[in-house]
């Protein structure tokens, strides 16, 4: 039988304290950036989720993609997002 991935799910004040680790988490999007292309041949986003732990004032998250088709699909504030296996960085 082959081994499964199991992802453990942090709540986001856990998984803020995780830097340079590859976390899994759920939030409720609470803003969302317009798409927009880096300076080389990505494109990204940035939303703001929140969760119970962390309510104010969210969890800003950079989302990259090759294109924008693959970025996140926002339809309204208060969708749920599932993140798995992201990197956490410490941003200033």
């Amino acid at each position: 039988m082959g081994e499964r991935d199991d992802y453990r799910f942090l709540d986001i004040k856990d998984a803020i304290t995780s830097i340079n680790q590859k976390v899994s988490l759920i939030g409720v999007i609470i803003e969302c950036g317009f798409p927009k292309t880096t300076r080389g041949t990505d494109c990204f986003c940035t939303i703001k989720i929140v969760d119970g732990s962390y309510e104010k004032p969210g969890l800003p998250v950079n989302m990259f993609a090759e294109h924008f088709g693959m970025l996140p699909h926002v339809a309204s504030f208060g969708d749920i997002i599932q993140l798995s296996n992201v990197m956490v960085l410490l941003c200033l």
